[in-house]
């Protein structure tokens, strides 16, 4: 069912960039991908994007945000330059906290820690981040109405990749009512999901790459794979086109942390490989600025640099590396370098590095391995052997490198790059927050069940999971509600399940909820505790044995749980805690 909210606010907080745009209802309906981006200017030149660096700039408090996004770069910068930078946090691509595997823990007492090594606690960074976005696109929403717009006049939609845990997803909503959105007018959007949904509105000319093929003009029956690149994951996933507006999920959300910040960590392993983590380490502590600076010019290079372009790259290379080595070796660093692997690829001149472009392409080499053996195996996969088509969304996708690996590794497949790659998500989680029906079906990732008892099988099963209760002895098992690779009709509940209680005078109810990668296991003990859910039974019984349903729905982009007591009809839905 579509919203009816005056407005809708879209917040994407990328692992290196994020942004905010908005679409009003009027707006949405007569051309949905209509919509206002925030222009980012970055200060220094006339640099204007539709995202800014993920960089918070806090004061030594914890508690006050000094700045944001480019703003941030720049102060830490001059901070450093005046050598009061020690006083302040500086995170950035702080993201990647929350990119945790299936029984992988996430609390809400996590700490993180910034550029410098000085930690907070991790939620309250995401909540300053969601904060400022919020308030920021407030501010420019104000500027545009004759007339003043209320709280819940907007309904809010936070995107995240698809292939995070349920903890993560709940650790970001919490941040983001924390931050002071109202939980009712909150959506926890699929990162692949919507920018699919935003390209099955886009014309032919709308793309760089893909000749005369459109997302939108696609048949029903059609199915393409999604590849969502950006700064920390590649998240993939695969839909078939099922009306005009809407898609269905054929394949669930897989992929993992080969971003293109894995091609930044392939540059700083090589400057350690010739400078040694001492070096490194002291030069980025005691020469901030010149880290810096050697970091935002390796950004540009990063994105310039290009499959058919055989030059050598040129960089600035502050010439206080060189003194950090010379002061902490007593040797030169262009002596190092002419004794390392690296003698015939990287040569100095002044405060110049200048590398052959073989190596600097070899930056990507991990990153792009990483994702073609990916889209390869899922290839494989009986229900992606129709796949033809491949969408590529997420700022990363806008790379040349990624871009050409992928073309030449999937020839028969044609290749759809949209033009602004990078802020699709936001646009189209806009799309998706006016209107929810665009995803009718979901394929699900995990098994999902809860955790019951049954009658104790002597001989077959454990000890160890024996337990008497006033109605005999049980064994503690998993009762299944869902199965991994179920396709399930979003928003409906998939099952209902009657759960009876075992002790006398039972005035509450506590579930814990389990998942596992297998599809029909019977202990709870192979699979991973994910969260659990209480509620209270009103006018306990004497007896056990009364009767509670359970239904959930695990079709949306965050799992639901309803209970019915039976004896007095009185349904409430149910929070999860999956955060511990």
């Amino acid at each position: 069912m579509a919203t009816k909210d005056l407005l809708v606010g879209a917040i994407d907080i990328g692992t290196t960039y994020s942004g905010w745009a908005f679409s009003f209802l009027h707006d949405f309906q007569s051309d949905p991908t209509k919509a206002s981006v925030k222009q980012w200017h970055s200060g220094s030149g006339t640099l204007v994007t539709e995202k800014a660096p993920t960089c918070l700039l806090i004061k030594s408090d914890g508690k006050t945000l000094e700045a944001f996004g480019y703003d941030a770069e720049n102060q830490y910068r001059e901070l450093a330059d005046n050598e009061m930078h020690e006083e302040y946090y500086y995170f950035r691509r702080f993201k990647m906290a929350l990119n945790k595997k299936l029984g992988e823990k996430l609390d809400r007492g996590m700490t993180i820690e910034d550029e410098m090594g000085k930690s907070m606690i991790a939620l309250n960074v995401f909540v300053m981040a969601i904060e400022y976005l919020v308030g920021d696109m407030r501010k420019s929403v104000k500027d545009k109405l004759t007339s003043a717009f209320k709280k819940d006049d907007v309904h809010w939609v936070l995107t995240v990749p698809a292939i995070w845990t349920d903890a993560a997803k709940q650790f970001m909503r919490e941040a983001a009512v924390q931050a002071g959105l109202l939980t009712n007018k909150l959506t926890i959007a699929l990162e692949p999901e919507a920018a699919s949904i935003f390209c099955r509105h886009l014309s032919v000319d709308t793309a760089i790459s893909g000749g005369n093929l459109s997302i939108a003009k696609m048949p029903v029956g059609t199915r393409y794979m999604v590849l969502d690149a950006g700064g920390g994951t590649v998240d993939i996933t695969v839909h078939e086109v099922v009306s005009e507006n809407s898609v269905k999920e054929i394949k669930s959300a897989s992929g993992g942390g080969w971003g293109g910040i894995l091609v930044d960590k392939a540059y700083e392993n090589l400057l350690i490989d010739l400078a040694g983590p001492e070096v490194y380490d002291t030069f980025k502590r005691t020469e901030t600025e010149d880290w810096l600076d050697l970091w935002r010019d390796f950004e540009v290079k990063k994105r310039a640099v290009a499959p058919d372009k055989d030059a050598r790259v040129n960089m600035r290379f502050p010439l206080s590396f060189s003194k950090t080595f010379k002061r902490i070796t007593k040797g030169k660093l262009l002596d190092a370098i002419e004794a390392s692997v690296y003698a015939s690829d990287i040569e100095f001149s002044g405060d110049k590095i200048k590398i052959s472009a073989s190596l600097f392409k070899s930056l990507f080499e991990h990153s792009i391995r990483k994702t073609i053996n990916h889209v390869r195996s899922l290839l494989r996969d009986e229900n992606v052997r129709k796949v033809n088509i491949i969408l590529m969304v997420g700022g990363y996708s806008e790379s040349p490198m990624l871009q050409h690996a992928i073309k030449e590794a999937f020839t028969g497949q044609d290749i759809v790059i949209p033009i602004g790659a990078s802020s699709t998500i936001l646009r189209g989680a806009l799309v998706y927050g006016h209107s929810p029906v665009s995803i009718r079906e979901r394929v699900l990732k995990y098994t999902y069940g809860v955790e019951s008892t049954e009658p104790f099988i002597e001989g077959t099963d454990p000890e160890h999971l024996k337990v008497i209760y006033a109605t005999g002895v049980r064994c503690r098992v998993f009762s299944k509600h869902v199965e991994k690779g179920q396709v399930v009709k979003c928003n409906e509940p998939q099952v209902e399940k009657p759960y009876v209680t075992q002790h006398k005078f039972q005035s509450k109810v506590a579930l814990d909820i389990f998942a596992t990668e297998q599809c029909n296991p019977r202990y709870t003990t192979e699979c991973s505790l994910i969260g659990n859910m209480k509620f209270d039974l009103p006018e306990p019984e004497e007896q056990p044995g009364r009767k509670v349903i359970v239904s959930m729905t695990f079709s949306g982009t965050e799992i639901i749980v309803k209970a019915v007591d039976v004896k007095t009809g009185k349904d409430w839905r149910v929070f999860i805690n999956f955060l511990g």
